[in-house]
């Protein structure tokens, strides 16, 4: 199951994992994903695998799905000796029809993937992902079993582990908590009804994502407006805390973020979102008080500037500006890109 090297690779600092441009071998474009370190500017390493893969992200670890739904769970600093088998993706414990047929692509099966801990130092990591909206829900293995669990539910907008729970977001606004403390009977509960305050912004039919990221020990929802047709330049975010131990009395309006001081939030699409401090050395070169957010695929299709292809932007919270983060060779198509949280060094 489990490779005897340990989880050796070290991520210093966040790193943005795209899609390389090789012209010299146009036809592999698809299989080649290059990490980007923010401190030094500069490529860390290249993902080259022979089969065509996608790729999530939590946690510092990688998890890949090939074409033909085998798992993996790898370090991105040290690829080729640090993995992990998980069960194909399509083994699914489930009554639910269609989810464990074979019959989606690999890349159109999960749209979350979220670990409880390093799985490379962690015997007891749990692995949770949401299925897509097609069968909704979401599902968790351990290391070491050959099928997933499949909880039913709506769909899933986001995960994130805080605190020992497993949480998620649903399409409505609602927090959900997603309890496998009985692995015979996993359940979702409601842990808040009052949903996001999710309005339409600039007077027009606005396109809308939320998200959850643990800032500081406090959990926070991210929601990311812009409309539907207009520029990057044109999204807006708004944070708010979760009120842990407040049952009523409060409005979401009460509890929104206005300032991130010296933190800086990076949004993941299918990834898990996360959180830095600027001023711990290992995440120099992040802005402070910005959000790093990157180009949806199904976004980058309906942007009227060509200039701006799937890639990264940085959201000032003070000024409510929007910049394009530069990244040498990305490749030109609607490909997925990824944030890979940094790890701190061990003391």
């Amino acid at each position: 199951m489990m490779a005897e090297e340990n989880f050796i690779g070290i991520c210093a600092s966040p790193l943005l994992m795209f899609s390389y441009s090789d012209p010299d071998s146009p036809s592999s474009q698809a299989n080649i994903r290059e990490l980007l370190n923010l401190t030094e500017d500069r490529p860390e390493l290249n993902i080259n695998k022979n089969q065509r893969c996608s790729y999530y992200s939590s946690l510092g670890c990688l998890m890949t799905i090939s074409e033909d739904y085998k798992v993996n769970l790898l370090n991105p600093l040290d690829h080729h000796r640090a993995q992990i088998k998980l069960p194909d993706i399509n083994m699914v414990k489930t009554s639910v029809e269609g989810i464990n047929s074979g019959r989606k692509r690999y890349d159109h099966m999960i749209t979350k993937f979220v670990l409880s801990s390093n799985p490379f130092s962690s015997p007891e990591c749990l692995v949770l992902v949401s299925y897509y909206e097609t069968v909704s829900g979401w599902g968790f293995c351990r290391l070491g079993e050959d099928t997933w669990t499949y909880v039913a539910w709506t769909p899933i907008l986001d995960l994130i582990y805080h605190n020992g729970q497993f949480y998620a977001m649903d399409c409505s606004g609602k927090i959900l908590v997603c309890d496998v403390e009985d692995p015979k009977q996993p359940k979702t509960t409601i842990l808040l009804s009052k949903k996001i305050p999710m309005v339409p912004m600039y007077g027009q039919t606005t396109s809308q994502s939320l998200y959850m990221v643990e800032s500081a020990g406090a959990l926070l929802v991210v929601l990311q407006s812009r409309p539907s047709i207009g520029s990057i330049e044109t999204t807006r975010f708004r944070v708010f805390e979760v009120p842990f131990g407040r049952d009523h009395g409060w409005e979401w309006s009460d509890l929104e973020v206005k300032n991130l001081e010296n933190r800086s939030l990076f949004l993941g699409c299918e990834s898990s979102s996360f959180s830095v401090d600027g001023s711990d050395y290992y995440s120099a070169g992040c802005k402070a008080n910005c959000i790093y957010f990157n180009t949806k695929w199904w976004e980058w299709l309906s942007l009227p500037n060509t200039n701006f292809y799937p890639a990264v932007f940085i959201f000032n919270m003070e000024d409510e500006k929007v910049e394009q983060l530069s990244v040498p060779n990305i490749l030109q198509a609607p490909l997925h890109t990824s944030w890979i949280q940094p790890q701190p060094p061990s003391s």
